[in-house]
Formats: C-alpha cells, structure tokens, sequence
C-alpha cells in the first residue's frame, strides 16, 4: 500500500512539474495562463505593437524564394511544353476555371514573377503581393496534376502576407515615401504566419501516426543517401530507415514546433529542424519548399533579432575602425612632435590670440540674437493659442476621438474573426476527406492540402489506355501520356475521369491517336483505363475497376465506385517480399521480381518486352490460369497454377493471367533486365551545388526568353 501511495505522489508531483512548465511555456509566448483566457485578451494579444524587422526579413527572403521558384517548379522555364500545346489534357480543380492561351499565359508568368520582385523590394508591396497571389492560386487551380504540399504552402503565405503590414519596413516604398514607415506592427501579422508553419509540422506529424509509417514502410531504402552517411558508424541499412527515417521524423514533426516556440529549447530545435530541411533539399526534388521552411525559421525568435544582429555588426565594425585609427593617430602625432619647429609654436600663440578677440565679438553677438529670438518666439506662441482657442471652439475632440475608437474597435473585431476563421480551417481542411469523398482513393483526398507528406510511396507499375468503337467493338490502345503533361492523373479517381473525356474530345477532333487510323471512330465509343501499382510496399494491383469511364458518374461530395478496394490480405506478406526481393538481386546485377496480387474473376492481359530474359511466372497464393499467346509452336492450351507452381514465359509474347479462385491471387514475376545489365549508372557527385545554380540561371534566361516573345507575338497582334 505504502509503494502505490508513494508511486501516486511521485506520478502527482510529475504532473504539477509538468503542468507548471507547461504554464509557464504559454505565459512566455501568450502573456497570460490559459485559465485567464478572456475575448478581449486575445484580441489584445493580438494587437499587441511587436517590431516589425523580422516581418521584413521574412518577405525579403520569400520575395527571393519566389523569384527562384517561378521558372523551375511553377514551369516558366517549359512555357510552350506546358501550355502551348491546346491538345494538352489539364486537370482544373474546378471546371470553370481553365487555362488561357500559352500568350496570355505569358502575361500571367510576367505579372507573377514582378509581384514576386516587388514583394523583395518592397515596392507597391500592396499591389505587388495581390497580383502575385491571384496570378499563383490561378496557376494552382487551374492544374492539380502539379500539386504538392509546399504549393500550397506557397499560396497561402502569400496570400497572408498580402494581409499584413510586412511592406512598411526595409522597403522602397518607405525609401520613397518615409510617412509609411512602421516600426512596430500588430502581432497578429506574425501570429498566421506562425500558426501556418506550425499547422505544416504538427498535422504532418500526425499524419505520419499510422501503421503504414511506424512500420517502416512508407518510405524505403532511403538510408542508402549520402546524408545518412554519419549514422552508418553505428546503425545498419534498415535500422536507419526504421529508427531515423520513420520513427525520429514521426517524433520531429509532431513537436519541433512547440520546441522552436519556447526559449529554452529554441536554439537547439533550430539546429535540428535546420539539418532537416537542408537534407530535405538533398533527399527530394521538392523545389524551394526546404528554403521557405528554412527562412520562415528565424519567425519563432524574438521580432527584433534583425536589428540585433546588425546593431553587433555595426558595433563590432566599428571598434575595429577605431582601432585602426587610434592608430594611425598615434603615428602622426609623433611624425608631427618630431618636425616642428619653434617658429610654429609663435605663429600658434599669435593665432591663438587672434582667436579669443573673434570669440569675444561672437559671443556678444549672439547676445543680441537671443534677446531678438526670445521677442519673435513669445508673439509666435501668443498667435498658436489663439489659433488652437479657434479650432477648440469649432470642433470637440471628445467626440472624435469616440468615434475614432469605435472604428477601430470594429476593424480589430473583424480582423480576429477572419484570423480565428482562418485558423479554424486550417486545421479542419486536413480532416476534411469525409466530405469531398469524390477525390478519396486509396489514400484521402488530393496531394495538397492534406500534410501528407511522404506517407506514401507510390510505384506505378502500368497503365493501359484501351479505346473501343462500339460501332464495329474494334479495340485500340492509346499512349497514356501522349495527351498528358505528366503521370501524376494515373493514381487519382478525379483525374481519371477528367482524362478519359478529354481523350474523348482530343480522338473524336483529331483521329491522330496511336493505332488508330483516321474516320476510324464513331462518337460511340468507350474508354477503359487499367492502372496497376503498388503503395508502400505492397502488392501490386489494380486500381480502377473494368467499367468505361465515359460512362461512370462523378461528384466531389459521392464516393467513387470504380475505385478498387486495397486487398489488405497481402499486408503479411511484406517482410517475405523484401526478403524475396534481396534473394533475386542477390542473383546478378541485373535481375529483379515483381509481385502481383489480382481479384477473384479479374485477368490480366502482359507482355513480356524483348530485353527481359529468364522470365518465370510463380503462384504464391491462390489459383489462376495461365493462358499462352497462340502461335505456331504454341497451342494456346490453358494451365491451372496453384500454390508453388512456376512456369517460364518467352520473351516478345503476350500471355494472359486469370484469377480462377474464390479469393484473391498472389503471384510474382523473376527475370533479368538486359538493358541494366548493358547501361552503367552514372555516378552522380554528392553536392552538385554549381550544376543546381547553372540550371537554375538557365530556367531564368530561357524563362525571360519565353515571356518576352510571347508578349511580342501579343503585341504583334493588335498591331495587325
């Protein structure tokens, strides 16, 4: 008994001490404890004056991230690739807002990249960060095949520092126009930004709470990077990517925030979350996305770190210029000890009298003017009373000072209930997916909005555009990316049904689609797309059901029912798959294994391409038919597979695979890849840092290019 009271205790003195940091922690960053929260505190809070220098430094550095940005992963280097094609499928998220003309696109790069510049210099600051805002969320909304998290991320930091006063400090506006000037803004310009960036860390630690990312398979083999290099003294491959990569990023993004808000821990978060991002950079091809995050960073400090920083370098430059001219004094003075000369000392004495008759006359003089000044400024001051006794009889100041604060009362009201809106979605959107269910596939929602950052790992494995004239039932197959800008449509419901009227209208226009001959296709047709891949790890599978997509029904807020289940009964069987994988390219250099898992009823249609040689088909799991292409030296005879039985497969050959059980089938392909075998890698060196700002001065040059001649054709046209 005596044990579990003294246990009791010590769990009730651990959680007072917690308590009482954690107290402690919010009187630090809010002012008050959370059990004195009242309406008017927080909007005081939020009101609160704070110096606006780091504000300034935050939107210099945007401005500069933005400029870089723009031509490489906004796509103004790939103009013409992009948006100059009109047979081009885009995915706009809502259908009435599309894509201009690739001239007019032009203009809306142009006016973005000048707001971009505008937001750094601080020029216009106002109108330069809402046309850079409108232009970027257009480019975001009328393309969702390019989305990322951070480009979203963008959107909103730049729509709320169109909000805030960030232009009024270390601008050319305030060079232009000195009334602007503020050096204290209201808390709340930092409080969204801030509140942003911890919504970016902390829901994408939550997000990562999953069975899929604590197991370890969300993102794997990354530990073979350089960056992990330091942990490889003391950990193993897989150890790094469980413990490292999974586990301690999990932990990292669930607190890094509360770790940078609060003083003592500040320093040493910034550190880690500094590495973090810099690996990022290393680890992804994420574009700007690790230098927002870096230069958002110095936000958690105190607001006028700027200025102490540049109070120290002026300081320090300035004892080390004095130093220098001490010295230099000192050598003068004995240069001029040593070679002067007696007759210097008389002419010295003489002035020095000529001297004190100038100051004696002066100073009478100045005698006189004070007496004439003190006169003028007693009938100026008598005149002032006079005037002000005037303007006091025409206007009362108690009356305009109430309705001065009324309005002001007002403004600060408004201005918290959009903040609290703002704060309110932010945390909802993430968690939104039970509501826009039409863009749910085997993940929730679209690769936005949601935080989900490297959840998931996706391996596309095939696609299989097959077009069938219901006039005559030919068949064709379509190039699944000759219409497309890019792949990222192939593992999103949304997109797919987006794709397959486009393809419809481009085929019906055009008749050019590979295979298909011209007049060959009647407006009676049907589009079937079979999309095969596999998400971390597992099996792979299809993801889209045998229906035409011309004929399935869409709705943004109605479950889509092409979507194929993800057979969960294979989620045993990954450890085997990774030990399976490391047995095969134990084998050579060059051979690999793919894992398939199919649905009862469901068949699947492959060829085996001429450079993969030794294939064989092996049953893990289930029962299915195997079926032969029929030619000469083969019969076209059907085999039944069941568990544990292989066959070989030639290479150049269509064969076709038929689930013939009552549950699903598991089975895998081995063979060896010829053209790994023949092409060397290239090594790539670990810092490529000159390469990366060569590409990038080249995205800028070729990105002018592109602006400059597509306004020139504009102009050329309202010439003409």
């Amino acid at each position: 008994m005596r044990r579990v009271n003294a246990l009791y205790i010590t769990a009730k003195n651990g959680a007072i001490k917690i308590c009482a940091r954690l107290n402690e922690a919010l009187l630090e960053q809010f002012g008050f404890a959370i059990q004195d929260v009242t309406c008017g505190k927080i909007i005081n809070y939020l009101y609160t004056p704070k110096d606006s220098s780091s504000l300034a430094i935050t939107r210099i550095l945007f401005g500069i991230c933005m400029l870089l940005d723009i031509p490489d992963e906004r796509g103004g280097a790939v103009m013409p690739t992009r948006w100059g094609d009109p047979k081009t499928c885009h995915f706009p998220l809502l259908p009435f807002v599309t894509a201009v003309s690739l001239p007019y696109m032009a203009l809306v790069y142009s006016v973005l990249w000048l707001g971009a510049l505008g937001i750094t210099l601080g020029y216009k600051f106002r109108l330069s960060s809402w046309a850079f805002t409108i232009c970027y969320w257009y480019l975001f909304l009328i393309e969702k095949s390019f989305w990322n998290n951070h480009s979203y991320l963008f959107g909103l930091v730049s729509l709320l520092l169109s909000c805030t006063e960030a232009g009024n400090y270390w601008s050319i506006d305030v060079f232009l126009k000195p009334s602007l000037k503020r050096t204290t803004v209201p808390y709340w310009n930092y409080f969204v930004l801030k509140y942003q960036f911890f919504i970016l860390y902390f829901v994408a630690g939550l997000k990562k709470g999953t069975a899929e990312w604590l197991t370890g398979y969300s993102v794997p083999n990354l530990s073979e990077h350089w960056v992990f290099s330091p942990f490889k003294l003391f950990l193993t491959g897989p150890q790094i990517n469980y413990l490292i990569v999974h586990w301690f990023i999990f932990v990292f993004d669930l607190t890094i925030a509360f770790w940078m808000m609060w003083s003592k821990t500040r320093h040493i978060a910034m550190v880690f979350c500094a590495l973090f991002h810099l690996m990022n950079s290393r680890l992804f091809a994420i574009g700007m996305f690790p230098w927002v995050c870096l230069a958002t960073m110095p936000l958690y400090y105190p607001f006028d770190w700027p200025k102490i920083l540049l109070r120290r370098a002026i300081s320090s430059t300035a004892v080390f210029f004095n130093k220098i001219i001490e010295v230099l004094r000192a050598k003068l003075v004995k240069l001029h000890d040593k070679f002067k000369t007696d007759e210097s000392e008389i002419h010295e004495t003489k002035l020095s009298k000529d001297s004190d008759k100038d100051k004696v006359l002066a100073d009478k003089k100045n005698k006189l003017n004070e007496k004439e000044c003190s006169v003028s400024n007693k009938k100026e001051t008598s005149d002032n009373i006079i005037r002000k006794a005037k303007i006091e009889k025409i206007k009362d100041p108690k009356e305009n000072a109430g309705e001065c604060n009324e309005r002001y009362e007002q403004r600060k009201m408004r201005t918290c209930l959009l903040i609290l809106l703002h704060v309110v979605m932010q945390a909802f959107l993430p968690y939104s997916h039970f509501i826009t269910k039409g863009y749910n596939n085997w993940t929730n929602g679209l690769y936005g909005y949601s935080w989900d950052m490297m959840v998931h790992t996706w391996d596309v494995y095939s696609v299989v555009v097959k077009v069938v004239n219901n006039e005559n039932n030919a068949e064709y197959f379509v190039d699944p990316y000759i219409y497309t800008p890019n792949d990222r449509w192939t593992r999103h419901g949304d997109m797919v049904y987006q794709y397959a009227h486009c393809l419809k209208d481009r085929l019906l226009k055009t008749h050019t689609g590979k295979q298909i001959s011209a007049n060959s296709l009647s407006e009676n047709i049907s589009i079937y797309i079979d999309v095969w891949c596999s998400m971390n790890g597992r099996f792979i599978q299809r993801m889209f059901s045998k229906e035409d997509m011309l004929a399935v029904s869409w709705s943004p807020l109605k479950q889509l029912s092409y979507i194929m289940p993800l057979l969960d009964e294979g989620l045993n069987w990954r450890s085997y798959l990774q030990n399976m994988k490391e047995v095969v390219h134990s084998w050579n250099n060059y051979s690999d294994v793919v894992f398939i898992a199919d649905f009862p009823g469901y068949e699947q249609d492959k060829f085996i391409p001429r450079e993969l040689v030794n294939v064989s088909l092996t049953v893990l799991k289930g029962t299915v038919m195997y079926e032969p292409e029929h030619t000469s030296e083969m019969t076209g005879q059907s085999h039944r597979l069941n568990e544990g039985h292989q066959v070989k497969l030639d290479s150049e050959r269509f064969h076709r695979v038929i689930n013939i059980g009552s549950s699903p089938a598991f089975y895998m392909y081995t063979f060896a890849n010829l053209t790994e075998a023949n092409n060397v890698a290239p090594s790539k060196p670990l810092l490529p840092i000159y390469k990366e700002l060569f590409r990038r001065y080249k995205n800028m040059i070729t990105f002018a290019k592109n602006v400059f001649s597509n306004i020139f054709r504009i102009s050329q046209c309202y010439e003409i």
